[in-house]
């Protein structure tokens, strides 16, 4: 949640929502939260209260495969701007779209999501029929 929101203070749907944005994207590149929770005390998220954005940037680099590399710098600028401790320093949904990040990042074609879920499903269908098999063994040596 939004630093407004933990507050209780009044705040515009549009810039939380979009502060929700920045966690959900920081997670699907990560694969985990930038932070417990967005207040000045949170060990990482007090890092970009307090302008530290580079030691923020740092901690979550630890293990993560080419270290500091791991995030390009369009990257860390767009999800800092995006977690700003003040709604009125985070950008718009018209920055965002024109942010470097977005317009310069590869995207993956409708063709390429496709395949990609289609080879997820196989594996899923081939987990479940194993697990089916292994359940339906299980039961025939019950019944030994």
């Amino acid at each position: 949640m939004a630093p407004e929101i933990n507050n209780r203070k009044p705040y515009s749907g549009a810039s939380v929502d979009l502060f929700a944005c920045g966690i959900i994207l920081f997670i699907m590149v990560t694969q985990h939260p930038p932070f417990t929770k967005a207040i000045p005390d949170d060990p990482y998220y007090k890092l970009i209260c307090i302008q530290k954005e580079d030691v923020f940037w740092k901690a979550h680099a630890r293990n993560k495969p080419n270290g500091e590399a791991f995030f390009s710098e369009e990257f860390k600028d767009l999800i800092t701007a995006m977690l700003q401790y003040e709604a009125s320093d985070r950008p718009t949904i018209e920055q965002i779209m024109g942010h470097p990040w977005y317009t310069n990042s590869p995207c993956a074609t409708i063709e390429e999501i496709g395949v990609e879920f289609d080879r997820r499903k196989t594996l899923v269908d081939a987990e479940n029929e194993n697990k089916r098999i292994e359940r339906e063994g299980e039961r025939d040596l019950k019944k030994q």
